[in-house]
C-alpha cells in the first residue's frame, strides 16, 4: 500500500459533506469539524450508539442503515475503514462521480493546511496525551480545533471547536494512514507490533513510521519516548530536531520520584536535566506520567508558560474509557478502560494495583487476529489482578478461520500462574458480580469491544442498589 502526503485541500468549496460510518469516534469527530466549518453534515451507521445520537442532538441528522441511499444533493461523501468496498452506500457513492475521500484523507487535508500542527501517534496512551493537550490548550484560551480518539471528561465530547491555525489531532497507525499527515510537531508515545493483521513484519511497521517522521514540516520536532527503544532508535535514524520524554534522567523532560497520590500521581518535572516544577495529576498510573510529559513538552514548544501548563494539567480528568471512574463509594470502585494490548492491561492493572485494594478485572478480548499474535503475552498481563474474568473475544467484524476463544487465553493464565480466573458469557456478568459475597474492593472492565456496556450495567445496578 503506496500512502503520499495529502498536499491540497479535499474539502474545498463543498457545501455538504455525508459520512459512511459516522458513529465512530473518529468520523464523528470529523463531522463537528465540517460542521463549524460551515458545511451541511448528514451520514450514516450501522447501528444507533451515543456518538449517533449526540450529533443528532447538534444538528447532524443521522440514518441507521446501509441497505439504501439516504442521501442526495451530495458534494463530498466520506467513509471509514469500517466501511466494506460492497458497502451499498459506498457503491452508490462511488458511482455518483462526487469526491469519495476516506476519513483520514480529510482530516490530513486539514491539517496539514493549519499554520501550525500537532500529530499525536503510537501504539499506546495517543487519546489521552492528545486529550491533556487539547484540554491545556483550550484552558489558557488559545482556542485550537482538536480531535481525540475519545471523549475528554471535562468536555463531555471528542472535539474542540477552534482556529483552524492551530490543530491537534490523534492519528491513527492501525491502517498505515499516519503516512499521509505532515503535521509541524508530532509525538510518539510508543511503538510494539500492534495490527500485524495490516502490517507484515515489525520492519513494515519501522519503515512506515519513518515515512511518516519524514513528511514532517518546519520545524519538524518529534517528541518522543526515551524509555521506549524502538521509537528512540527510530528517531536517531533521523534528521531533524527532536525531544525525548521519560522516566530517566538523560530525557530532555523527565518525571523523577513519580509517586501516587489518591487517584493521581505526583513526580518532580526536571527539563535538560534541571528541575522546573512539581506536577501533580489527577490520572493514575506511570503511563500517565509519561503521557503528561509528552503533553509538557509540546505545550513549552508551542510557547506555554510551564506554571499554566501544570495549574491547568491538575484539572484534567481523563478521557473516556481509559482508567474513568464510573462508580465509587466508601467500599467499592468501578473503573472502565480501553487496555486490549497486553502491555496497556499491564499498565492499567498496575496503576490500579498501586491504590492497594482487592482488584477484581473483567477482560474482552478485541479481535481474534489480536488473541493470536498475543496469546501467550496475555498470560503475563494479568499479573496485578486478584481475579480474572474473561469474556467472549469481540469480533470486530473479523472472520475467525483458525477459531481463536476465549479459553485459549484461560488456558494460558492458568498454566502461567496468573490469578484466579473464570470464563462467562458477557450476559453473565452483572449477575455473578451483584451475588458474590465480596462487595468491596475495584473492579475493572477492560478492552476495546462493547465491555463498557456491562460496566454501564454494573454501574446502575450499584447505584439503584445504594438509593433503595
Amino acid at each position: 500500500m503506496i500512502m503520499r502526503v495529502v498536499d491540497r485541500d479535499l474539502v474545498g468549496d463543498s457545501r455538504s459533506a455525508y459520512l459512511i460510518g459516522i458513529g465512530g469516534v473518529g468520523m464523528s469527530a470529523l463531522a463537528r469539524v465540517l460542521k463549524h466549518r460551515g458545511l451541511k453534515v448528514t451520514g450514516s451507521d450501522a447501528k444507533a450508539n451515543a456518538n449517533t445520537r449526540a450529533l443528532a442532538t447538534e444538528g447532524i441528522p443521522v440514518v441507521i442503515g446501509h441497505e439504501k441511499a439516504a442521501f442526495s444533493d451530495t458534494d463530498l461523501f466520506i467513509y471509514s475503514s469500517a466501511i466494506s468496498p460492497d458497502n451499498c452506500e459506498f457503491r452508490l457513492a462511488a458511482a455518483s462521480g462526487k469526491k469519495v475521500c476516506h476519513r483520514a484523507e480529510i482530516l490530513a487535508s486539514l491539517l496539514n493546511q493549519a499554520r501550525t500542527s500537532v500529530a499525536v501517534t503510537g501504539t499506546h496512551g495517543k487519546t489521552t496525551t492528545s486529550s491533556m493537550i487539547s484540554f491545556i490548550l483550550s484552558e489558557t484560551g488559545r482556542r485550537p480545533t482538536c480531535l481525540v480518539g475519545g471523549d475528554v471528561l471535562n468536555f463531555g465530547t471528542n472535539t474542540v471547536l477552534g482556529s483552524s491555525d492551530l490543530w491537534v489531532s490523534e492519528v491513527d497507525e492501525s491502517d498505515q494512514t499516519h503516512e499521509l499527515y505532515a503535521p509541524n510537531y508530532a509525538i510518539i508515545t510508543n511503538l510494539e507490533e500492534d495490527h500485524m493483521d495490516h502490517y507484515r513484519d515489525r520492519q513494515h511497521l519501522r519503515t512506515s513510521f519513518e515515512t511518516f517522521l519524514g513528511n514532517m514540516r518546519n520545524p519538524g520536532l518529534v517528541i518522543y519516548s526515551t524509555d521506549d527503544p524502538e521509537t528512540s532508535r527510530i528517531v536517531a535514524g533521523r534528521r531533524g530536531p527532536s525531544l525525548g520524554f521519560g522516566l530517566a534522567e538523560r530525557s530532555d523532560y523527565a518525571a523523577i520520584h513519580p509517586e501516587v497520590r489518591g487517584f493521581g500521581m505526583e513526580y518532580e518535572l526536571y527539563e535538560m536535566g534541571f528541575y522546573s516544577g512539581q506536577v501533580r495529576l489527577s490520572v493514575p498510573g506511570l503511563h500517565n506520567v509519561t503521557n503528561s510529559l509528552a503533553a509538557i513538552a509540546v505545550l513549552i514548544q508551542l510557547g506555554l508558560d510551564l506554571d499554566e501548563i501544570l495549574e491547568a494539567l491538575e484539572r484534567f480528568r481523563g478521557a473516556r474509557r481509559r482508567l474513568e471512574v464510573k462508580w465509587k463509594s466508601e467500599d467499592l470502585m468501578i473503573v472502565d478502560d480501553y487496555a486490549h494490548h497486553p502491555t496497556e492491561v499491564r499498565a492499567s492493572l498496575r496503576a490500579l494495583a498501586g491504590l492497594g485494594r482487592h482488584l477484581t478485572v473483567i477482560f474482552q478480548p478485541h479481535r481474534f487476529s489480536r488473541t493470536k499474535y498475543f496469546l501467550r503475552d496475555f498470560a503475563q498481563a494479568f499479573g496485578h489482578a486478584d481475579e480474572l474474568i474473561l469474556t467472549d473475544i469481540y469480533s470486530a467484524g473479523e472472520a475467525n478461520p483458525e477459531n481463536m476463544h476465549v479459553g485459549l487465553i484461560y488456558d494460558e493464565v492458568v498454566r502461567a500462574g496468573g490469578p484466579p480466573s473464570r470464563i462467562l458469557a458477557k450476559r453473565e456478568i452483572v449477575d455473578y458480580l451483584a451475588q458474590r459475597p465480596r462487595q468491596d474492593g475495584i473492579v475493572a472492565f477492560l478492552g476495546a469491544g462493547d465491555i463498557g456496556e456491562t460496566a454501564d450495567e454494573f454501574t446502575l445496578r450499584c447505584k439503584q442498589y445504594a438509593a433503595a
